[in-house]
């Protein structure tokens, strides 16, 4: 064949191949959403969350990260990011719910230091923390009907060879999945050994460690599909418990004289009905309580109201905790909460109502006054229009306070940035901190009448130790960056003044970690007793050999740590690169108000003169 023609036939063929290549490369769009999504219409914007409207299923950008944090009362947590490392902090929609073990879950349930799949929604600055749902490998495999076959065990290289299928389907393809000593196995009832694992059984599992090409490593299998049954059928009942004690939420999506309709959040709607609204029908009696944006309630024994079921409805379920069921309900008086897009709880007739825990209640009625600030009623995010400047929580329509001379700026006024001390000199009161995760270097200065804070003692800022993260409430100066300073504080400062400290619930040395408890002081309950609420939220923290401990007025080890000391502590910050880890321990109360007594010591002669 002559080269010409050779030349003819390439050209031929090229122009045939050209289209095909076009037609690959070209963007994906899908008719079906009017917005962009993980697979398609790259060109649209993404959805923008609406007040009483759920989220439409794929919506959402999806992330798989490691779960580092979370606040069980405030609903919201941070993971770290798979792919890239980085820190991701979330906040729960009031219509979001957690999947865990194939089914629907508090964070109170939940395990920190696990892989999950995070489904979120932009938040008005455009970033991506509005928690839809969230699930880990468990819950995603088991509700695709997906296990693993064991085809050979390898532990001596931490291996097992497994091959993915659906029931009574063919092989879907080859999975490894690396085990650890520390790894659980589960069967029935049991835990069972590693050991005691044999080819042809039908695994399940939930992992850690997986960043960058590292896949990680189980933390628990589950062997058997009686035991997936099983395990998933405690976690329901645990939810379902949980549910009734607090009661069913929902939004209000329309008021008519003393007619109340409202939509109810679930994420297992093929079973809410069943689990929850049994007897519920025409006629029943319910009862209703106003709730905030994080499920809380006031005093349910006091401020519910008592009301009739007048119909069922049914809307579809084709988004994120739409549950499908509707209700209208006869009341006999309108709530100042019974507004539209306002959150409320039901209880169902003969359902046991009693005040929420210390903390989680709005009211804490019958207790001290709630130290810390973070569990009190929200008024610049729950009620923005009473506050004429923009906040860290909304009004972004609105100017900044600007502060002025010898006046104290109203609560809420303020912006908190967190940072790591580069610098800080007594004499001009000014100083200099990297932002936490961009890295910005700020200047700033501090206010006459500014609050510098170290071990929860008020001291000179070069007291503080340069590198320690810590908190800044900044204001605008005249071109209007935040370099103005009212409170600086380290960790230490905010957990103790806010009555907060952290009990030791698991320890992962080898692995640099500690899994910790959030924990609020003691309180006088009903009869006059000291007690200590139950347990408002969990965090990872990272250790390294340079982590200082201190016991008493003595230094420790790591070593020295144990399941249930109580902690504070100091920590750098975040930085790309370089996850934030404690730089100092201080194990036991006595130990926190010792050292918090000494560094108020060093600034009494000062203040004397």
């Amino acid at each position: 064949m002559k080269l010409s023609r050779l030349l003819l036939l390439f050209a031929s063929a090229s122009a045939l191949l050209v289209p095909l290549l076009q037609a690959a490369d070209a963007p994906k769009t899908d008719p079906r959403y009017p917005f962009r999504t993980d697979f398609a219409n790259a060109e649209l914007p993404w959805y923008q969350p609406k007040a009483g409207e759920f989220p439409p299923h794929h919506s959402d950008r999806r992330i798989g990260g490691e779960l580092v944090s979370v606040d069980y009362y405030l609903r919201k947590g941070t993971f770290r990011v798979s792919k890239t490392g980085e820190l991701v902090d979330f906040t729960m929609g009031p219509y979001a719910y957690v999947t865990y073990l194939n089914a629907e879950a508090d964070l109170r349930d939940v395990p920190l230091g696990i892989q999950y799949l995070f489904f979120l929604n932009q938040d008005p600055h455009g970033q991506f923390t509005i928690l839809a749902t969230m699930q880990e490998p468990y819950s995603s495999d088991m509700g695709h009907g997906f296990t693993y076959r064991l085809e050979e065990l390898k532990l001596g290289e931490g291996r097992l060879l497994t091959s993915q299928h659906k029931k009574d389907g063919p092989d879907l393809g080859k999975k490894e999945l690396r085990v650890h000593p520390e790894t659980r196995v589960w069967k029935g009832e049991e835990q069972v050994k590693l050991a005691d694992l044999a080819a042809g059984d039908e695994l399940l599992y939930n992992l850690t460690g997986h960043y960058g090409d590292d896949p990680g490593w189980c933390t628990d299998l589950y062997v058997g599909a009686e035991t997936h049954r099983l395990t998933t059928e405690r976690q329901q009942k645990r939810f379902i418990e949980s549910q009734k004690l607090r009661g069913l939420p929902g939004w209000v999506d329309k008021t008519e004289g003393n007619l109340l309709t409202v939509s109810l959040f679930s994420g297992d709607p093929a079973n809410f009905k069943k689990n929850f609204l049994d007897g519920w029908e025409v006629g029943r009696e319910v009862s209703v309580c106003v709730a905030n944006s994080e499920l809380r309630t006031w005093n349910p024994p006091v401020d519910k109201e008592r009301g009739s079921i007048v119909e069922l409805q049914r809307f579809p379920q084709d988004a994120y905790g739409a549950s499908g069921v509707r209700l209208v309900i006869r009341v006999p008086y309108m709530l100042e909460g019974f507004r539209r897009g306002h959150v409320v709880r039901l209880f169902g007739q003969g359902w046991t109502i009693k005040d929420s825990n210390y903390g989680e209640s709005l009211m804490n009625y019958g207790f001290a006054r709630l130290q810390d600030v973070e569990l009190l009623e929200n008024p610049a995010r729950d009620y923005p229009t009473q506050f004429p400047f923009r906040t860290d929580y909304g009004n972004e329509q609105l100017p900044w306070f600007q502060v002025k001379e010898g006046e104290a700026p109203p609560p809420f006024a303020e912006h908190v940035v967190y940072g790591e001390l580069e610098k800080a000199v007594d004499a001009t009161h000014t100083g200099q901190f990297r932002t936490e995760r961009t890295g910005e270097t700020v200047d700033f200065v501090l206010l006459p009448k500014a609050s510098v804070r170290y071990l929860n003692a008020e001291s000179p800022p070069s007291d503080l130790p340069l590198g320690t993260r810590c908190r800044f409430h900044l204001f605008q100066d005249e071109k209007g960056a935040f370099t103005k300073a009212s409170l600086v504080a380290d960790d230490f400062s905010h957990s103790a003044s806010n009555g907060v400290s952290w009990c030791v619930k698991e320890l992962l040395l080898k692995e640099g970690k500690l899994h910790v408890g959030k924990q609020m002081a003691e309180v006088k309950n009903y009869h006059g007793d000291m007690e200590r609420p139950p347990e408002i939220g969990q965090a990872e923290w990272r250790v390294t050999p340079e982590t200082r401990v201190w016991k008493g007025d003595q230094p420790a080890k790591l070593s020295d740590l144990a399941v249930g000391d109580v902690l504070l502590a100091d920590f750098t910050a975040e930085q790309t690169g370089a996850p934030a880890h404690c730089t100092d321990l201080w194990i036991g109360e006595e130990t926190h108000k010792a050292v918090t007594a000494e560094q108020a010591k060093k600034l009494a002669p000062a203040k004397k003169k």
